[in-house]
């Protein structure tokens, strides 16, 4: 029987546990892994290891050895100075390269022609120019005295003897040249002026005709340098290369580094790397779980924080690897996707991973102190910031002290670097400005890039998807508008309550506000059948004419159709929630006491006519639920008063407490006195005011009595006795 190999079976075994355990329990210790994984890697490839350690434990040139080294193994270790010398020496002993000027002549030529001009030829041009090449007085006396047709004569001649002495195939040296050009003046010339005279005009157009040339002289050098061998010095294994105290030359830095011998072996170096990004990811992992469990108990939000983390520390590493303090790299990378994290994860999220990305990026830095400081100010500022940018109005302060906040950091970190004089840190006062506008403004447009472009793909709710959804001119709010009016005007209503009560309370007021607009969006399917439509619809109350417990199921089936609207229209899952939950397992009391009227001696159940829940799981549901409630029902007031409206406001809190409605939102005791102090003083303010009576003028001029356009309508007497809203 043919066995099969020891991995198939633990394959199987590992399958089969997958399935037992299941997957998703799974991703979790994955993403880790790979998260890890990717930092290792990372600060693998940027960290220099000869510059790890306190300063006096790192090798740097020009000081003296903290300890001596020993070869590892069989090491040969390159002497480049002396290699350098010896390439050098040779490249010196090569001759130039030369090659014919081929310009040399004509240029001598017409500076031959231009000098007996001004020799034999008066004007001022002409004197300057003698004197510039220094001809004697007597000279020029004697030139200018000479006929024409012996000027002629000394004019080719001298021409002659130039073109014979500059024509020369064979290189020739400019001295050479200048007393072979003298002989033949001599020869042909028999007065000894006219000797002088020509000789000083042939010596001032004279020049060489072969140069050197500069690139196929460096070729032939850098041939000769080629043939040096290196000269090597061989050590064995245990033999001391460098001993203690001895002095490191940059050289001898570079070969230590490059041959190993200053880093331990790769698996060294990786171990405690990994061993410390598994300590930082486990840290973080436990404190998501503690403090962000929102955050924690998503895969989408795990990696989606994986990314930005990885990302912000990569691009730090990076661009920021041998750049100045003072270039905005370091304002830019991390602060943006600290500001990033803050905008789609939350600020705890953000404020725990800016921690871990500046401990983590710090590790390759030059300035390991001063970039670990200054990456961590400027990401808390962003932090900080990066709740102001929407709307819009507020951007701009924001972004202003976010800059200003960066010019102070820089300006305190570059100062406290060793040998920064307060002179030279104040001239530099104009570019530090600058580069913490560009820090500022590039880590403002990055992170709003970042939180618009992932907040979708992400499923995740931010502030600017919230203002978009609180628009009126969204498709789902004007079709309530127009489809739905009194559910809209009621929800209109109801979120300005819910936006109020979640501010007093410290919520997200924005998505209590949102929320509420979309609470009732189910019953855009029958919005006949709820009394707030009624009377602008133009229809009359159905309820009338059917059973009670048919109404309570068309009345809790706007819930449900509510969210299946919403997952149609793509709303955030928050919303959706709040949706679900807006009524909890509360008691439509309408049709329960309509059942129990009817059903005469019969008992009949009060979970019958309960929603189905479930109930409030946030701080923001259940304030949109106690807005629904309480704004139904002032509505209903006889002659509400403040009063009054403060005791039905009171009550209907307290009965939902009672009902155990509020039993897992989280809001406290003081929570819930805010918020019906907040519901009272709005009511109050809707409900109560008075107008006085405007006079209405008739055509003739004489007066009427009339009432103002925008007096209230009285509210009915008691409860309506059609259906009441829920």
């Amino acid at each position: 029987m043919k066995t099969r190999p020891v991995w198939h079976a633990l394959a199987r075994q590992g399958a089969s546990l997958a399935r037992r355990v299941g997957w998703r329990a799974a991703l979790k210790p994955l993403l880790g892994l790979a998260m890890i994984a990717a930092l290792t890697t990372l600060i693998y490839v940027h960290l220099d290891y000869y510059q790890v350690g306190a300063v006096m434990e790192q090798f740097r040139p020009g000081l003296p050895a903290p300890h001596e080294i020993r070869a590892n193994g069989d090491v040969t270790i390159v002497d480049l100075d002396e290699t350098s010398r010896l390439k050098e020496k040779l490249a010196s002993e090569v001759p130039p390269v030369y090659e014919y000027d081929r310009t040399a002549l004509e240029e001598a030529r017409s500076d031959l022609k231009i000098l007996f001009d001004a020799l034999f030829i008066f004007s001022d041009e002409h004197d300057a120019l003698l004197r510039e090449k220094h001809f004697a007085t007597a000279t020029v006396a004697y030139a200018r005295q000479t006929p024409p047709r012996a000027q002629a004569s000394l004019r080719s001649l001298a021409r002659g003897v130039l073109e014979t002495v500059m024509a020369a195939d064979a290189r020739v040296e400019y001295e050479a040249m200048e007393q072979r050009a003298l002989n033949l003046l001599r020869a042909r010339l028999p007065e000894p002026d006219s000797v002088n005279l020509a000789t000083q005009v042939v010596r001032g157009v004279l020049r060489p005709t072969w140069i050197v040339n500069e690139t196929l002289t460096e070729k032939a050098r850098e041939a000769a340098r080629a043939t040096v061998e290196p000269v090597t010095q061989t050590f064995r294994r245990g033999q001391v290369v460098v001993r203690k105290d001895a002095i490191i030359t940059g050289t001898l830095l570079q070969q230590l580094k490059q041959t190993g011998l200053l880093t331990p072996a790769p698996i060294t170096r990786v171990a405690p790397i990994a061993a410390l990004m598994f300590l930082g990811v486990l840290a973080l992992g436990l404190y998501l779980r503690a403090y962000c469990p929102t955050v924690y108990a998503r895969h989408r939000k795990l990696l989606l924080l994986a990314m930005l983390i990885i990302t912000s520390v990569g691009a730090q590493m990076i661009f920021g690897a041998n750049q100045a303090l003072e270039t905005p790299v370091s304002l830019i990378a991390l602060p943006a996707g600290a500001m990033a994290i803050a905008g789609l994860l939350g600020v705890q999220a953000a404020v725990v991973s800016t921690l871990f990305m500046v401990v983590t990026a710090g590790l390759t830095a030059h300035h390991q102190f001063s970039v670990v400081l200054l990456a961590t100010g400027a990401s808390l500022a962003g932090i900080m910031a990066i709740g102001s940018i929407w709307p819009a109005s507020r951007m701009v302060p924001a972004v202003i002290t976010l800059i200003v906040i960066d010019f102070l950091l820089l300006v305190f970190t570059i100062g406290l670097l060793p040998g920064t004089a307060s002179s030279a840190l104040l001239m530099n006062l104009g570019p530090l400005a600058l580069s913490a506008t560009a820090g500022g403004l590039g880590a403002t447009i990055v992170a709003a890039g970042a939180i618009y472009i992932l907040a979708r793909p992400f499923s995740i709710t931010t502030a600017y998807r919230l203002m978009e959804l609180a628009n009126p001119n969204e498709p789902m709010l004007r079709r309530m508008m127009t489809e739905a009016p009194g559910s809209y005007h009621s929800s209109v209503m109801v979120a300005n309550l819910a936006e109020a009560a979640a501010d007093a309370i410290g919520g997200d007021m924005l998505l209590a506000r949102a929320a509420a607009l979309y609470h009732d969006i189910g019953k855009l399917k029958r919005p006949a059948f709820f009394v707030e439509n009624q009377a602008p619809l133009g229809v009359e109350n159905v309820h009338l004419r059917l059973s009670p417990k048919l109404s309570y199921l068309i009345l809790i089936s706007h819930v449900r159709d509510g969210e299946e609207l919403g997952k149609k229209a793509h709303l955030p899952e928050e919303i959706l929630t709040i949706i679900r939950e807006h009524h909890g397992t509360s008691l439509a009391a309408y049709f329960y006491h309509r059942a129990v009227s009817e059903a005469g001696d019969q008992s009949v159940s009060e979970y019958e006519f309960r929603y189905p829940g479930p109930r409030p799981s946030t701080r923001e549901s259940a304030v949109v639920m106690l807005s629904d409630s309480v704004q139904a029902s002032v509505k209903a007031l006889k002659e509400p008063t403040p009063t009054r409206i403060e005791h039905m406001v009171r009550e209907i809190i307290d009965s939902r407490l009672a009902d155990g409605q509020l039993d897992d939102c989280g809001l406290t005791l003081r929570d819930l006195r805010v918020i019906g102090e907040v519901f009272t003083s709005i009511l109050s303010g809707l409900y109560t005011y008075t107008r006085i009576e405007y006079p209405v003028l008739k055509a003739e001029g004489t007066r009427e009595r009339g009432y103002s356009h925008t007096e209230s309508t009285p509210a009915p007497s008691g409860v309506s006795a059609a259906a009441p809203r829920h």
